[in-house]
């Protein structure tokens, strides 16, 4: 019998996932302190275990403990413990007590068992479909945490990929009506949402792909009719698998959704934690690791995002459902004011596989160019030839570069290598970071331990250990992650440049605008004053209790607009951004305009005519043709504008927020009477962090510019 390789490696590929997710799952059932909720979820299924075993079943209609969430996945606790001895109840507890610590392990471990299984046949059936995204599924941290407690996560977000699967099946059979597969969507989703309401985002990301369908085949009327019948039947499942909605329908619905409403403004525990409205893409970028580094080996979280990030595009043109499952449920999740980790569960499978489809597009890129490379050796040859012939020109400013670039990184990449510190500052201007450097690579000097925080009077050698340490310093420390932030802040100032610049640029270039010149020149002003003097302005228009935005409050009343103004200021951070984001659209937009302005001035003015001929509206106009035109222009402007915005540093330090960028971090670890306590003075964590910068915006850029093709935009221009 002739054997199928691809079909043996296919398999292999699922059974190595399948022992990884069994592997850490089990580790983490047996290895995770009890966690907030777990007691809570535990006397609930302790409740209904009770009402099992002494047959008293008319009680299901009133046991419902935690009445905020369905009792489905409470019931299935009730049932996995079964089989243990019956325990005292647990004692209630408000919602802001911490973690019971003395639960029964005797009742913990089975209830974390069967939460376990529906993980990992939740990461099977990803395996099934793409091994990859399976194993990614199978190492992410919050989703093995989360599915291996006594939590209500597991089962809705098994059930809610079933939904998902079956539909996708329904869909490539190309059935207009309900058969067996749709009919298993609809009981997957009544049964997500007898679970947990959350997960029943993806109802809504299949019924936008359902339509999406249907008005691209002219089908609509059928979407209509089927997809009623589908909702119907998940509504039917859903109150069937609900006993406690049976007495009282409409009131004990109305009052557990309701709950969630008042609890996410007025909870104890949600306004002390004061996450900010992005907190959920923070979770994204965080691994539990940082609370269980017994249980976790490596925090895989934020590289799985990184992926997915990159394969966004590559999975909408594979299967869009998963791209707008992730995207529902994380707008969602941004907009719901309680943001607890565990909720990123329901999007952690598309995440997964849109990771896979990052690692998929890098494999293709890196082949694209190999193969490149080898099919254009004879232009390799002529540019070498050209290059040898323009040398002489190129090395005056190839001496710059390597005295005013080159050398000063090599200096911090061999500080970065040591641990030189304020105290330790005579012996390294007395040749210490040198012998350090020297002694060390050579082996004549052990390489020491790195700690970040120390203080030693020699200069010693650490070699690379200074790089994971403040890797894990810069992305998490004391609650707050400055690469999140970094990366965070350089999107939304450069979204926030980029669109009022291209604005303005568009308002100046319309036919009629008065003094064009002269508007254009006024609003370059905010790029001609210094960076930090205009920090200092903003700083005094912002500034709490006596800045001109305060003292208009104090003067106008406490209904005036600048009164709301400052109280939304007053509220989260997420308000207070904005006293950072103003200042950073006014410094950068006025680069944006230009960059604009000269790509509009480069449009033919026929195309616009043709366009006009063609009853092409002013937003198809724009969208089909002037967009298209302009972006390779724009494209290098929005890079500069990145390069700057993630090395913002006066605007920050104006505003007293020192840990705000790496920049910022950099220059106050670095400075030793910044107020940082021990991090003060720390030259070798400065350089470190200086470098790791560096090696992140040439990775961003480089990934930005293939993305883009802004190559070609650059010759373009």
């Amino acid at each position: 019998m002739k054997i199928n390789f691809r079909s043996l490696l296919y398999v292999l590929s699922i059974v190595l996932v399948m022992a990884v997710a069994v592997g850490f799952r089990v580790h983490a059932v047996n290895n995770l302190p009890i966690d907030y909720d777990e007691d809570d979820y535990l006397r609930a299924g302790q409740e209904y275990a009770h009402l099992i075993r002494t047959g008293n079943w008319s009680g299901f209609l009133e046991a419902n403990y935690r009445p905020e969430h369905p009792p489905l996945a409470k019931i299935v606790i009730g049932l996995s413990i079964l089989t243990a001895p019956e325990k005292q109840l647990t004692p209630e507890a408000a919602t802001s007590a911490g973690p019971n610590k003395y639960l029964p392990r005797v009742l913990v471990k089975p209830a974390r068992i069967v939460n376990a299984i529906f993980g990992i046949i939740t990461v099977a059936i990803v395996a099934v479909i793409n091994p990859l995204a399976g194993l990614f599924l199978a190492l992410h941290t919050f989703t093995i945490k989360y599915v291996s407690q006594i939590m209500l996560e597991a089962l809705p977000a098994l059930t809610s990929l079933i939904a998902v699967i079956s539909y996708l099946k329904w869909k490539q059979s190309k059935r207009s009506g309900l058969n067996r597969w749709l009919i298993l969507s609809a009981i997957a989703l009544g049964l997500t949402a007898a679970s947990k309401y959350l997960y029943c985002v993806v109802g809504i990301a299949i019924l936008i792909d359902w339509y999406m369908d249907a008005r691209e085949g002219k089908t609509v009327k059928s979407f209509l009719r089927t997809a009623a019948l589908w909702g119907v039947l998940a509504v039917v499942i859903f109150f069937l698998f609900d006993p406690y909605l049976w007495s009282d329908p409409i009131g004990r619905l109305g009052e557990s959704i309701f709950y969630h409403a008042g609890y996410s403004s007025s909870a104890t525990e949600v306004t002390n934690a004061s996450f900010p409205m992005w907190q959920p893409i923070k979770w994204l970028f965080f691994s539990p690791r940082v609370w269980h580094k017994d249980v976790f080996p490596f925090p895989f979280d934020p590289y799985i995002s990184t992926l997915a990030i990159i394969g966004l595009t590559r999975l909408w043109k594979k299967e869009r459902l998963y791209v707008l499952w992730l995207g529902i449920a994380m707008a969602f999740l941004l907009i719901w004011p309680t943001k607890w980790p565990q909720y990123i569960i329901t999007l952690t499978v598309p995440l997964c596989f849109a990771a896979a489809e990052g690692v998929f597009l890098i494999r293709d890129n890196i082949l694209n160019l190999w193969k490149a490379r080898k099919t254009h050796t004879n232009r390799s040859d002529f540019l070498k030839a050209e290059t040898r012939r323009a040398l002489p020109w190129l090395v005056p400013g190839l001496i710059a570069f390597a005295v005013l670039t080159l050398f000063p990184l090599l200096f911090q990449f061999g500080v970065s290598l040591t641990n030189f510190n304020a105290a330790s500052i005579r012996d390294g201007f007395n040749g210490g970071i040198w012998r350090a450097i020297s002694q060390g690579l050579t082996g004549q000097l052990p390489t020491m331990p790195a700690n970040i925080g120390a203080g030693p009077d020699k200069v010693n050698f650490v070699g690379l250990n200074q790089y994971p340490k403040v890797f894990s310093f810069i992305t998490y420390s004391n609650n707050w992650s400055v690469l999140f932030f970094n990366i965070s802040w350089t999107v939304l100032s450069v979204l926030l440049q980029g669109g009022l610049g291209l604005g303005v640029a568009l308002l100046l270039w319309q036919n009629g605008v008065r003094l064009g010149k002269f508007w254009q020149a006024l609003f370059i002003l905010p790029w001609a004053i210094p960076e930090m003097i205009g920090a200092m302005m903003w700083v005094n228009i912002f500034q709490r209790d006596w800045g001109w935005l305060y003292l208009a409050a104090d003067k106008f009343g406490e209904h005036s607009i600048f009164a709301v103004f400052v109280n939304l200021l007053d509220q989260s951070f997420s308000f207070g951004l904005v006293t950072l984001l103003l200042p950073a659209m006014w410094y950068g937009f006025p680069f944006m305009m230009l960059a604009a302005s000269i790509g509009l001035k480069t449009i033919p003015k026929e195309v616009l005519d043709a366009a006009a001929i063609d009853g092409a509206s002013i937003w198809q106009t724009f969208k089909y043709v002037t967009w298209p035109l302009l972006l390779p222009l724009l494209i290098p402007a929005i890079i500069v504008r990145g390069i700057f915005a993630f090395n913002q540093f006066y605007l920050f330090q104006a505003y007293g927020f020192w840990n705000s960028t790496l920049a910022t971090l950099s220059y106050n670890i670095f400075n030793p009477t910044n107020g940082f306590g021990r991090y003060g003075g720390q030259f070798a964590v400065s350089a470190t962090i200086n470098i790791i910068t560096v090696i992140l915006l040439m990775f961003f850029v480089m990934l930005f510019n293939r993305w883009s093709k802004a190559g070609a935009g650059v010759t373009y221009a």
